[in-house]
């Protein structure tokens, strides 16, 4: 899993920045929304213990989504 949320955290920080997304707020935004990312990356195979819960997910999804535009 720490692999993925690296990769996840990453991709995150790549996103936001194409946005233009002040760099201010990048590390706040990946702190919400890298599971979002980290669950497309998983694809819903998990080998650890997911912490996240199905509606939470759709939810950031959601609100990630309507940020990046």
């Amino acid at each position: 899993m720490k692999h993925t949320e690296d990769t996840a955290r990453q991709l995150c920080a790549i996103d936001l920045r194409q946005r233009g997304i002040d760099e201010e707020r990048i590390p706040e935004l990946v702190e919400r929304f890298w599971p979002v990312l980290a669950n497309e990356i998983r694809q819903g195979i998990a080998d650890d213990p997911w912490p996240y819960a199905v509606d939470e997910i759709n939810s950031l999804s959601v609100e990630y989504r309507t940020l990046l535009g």
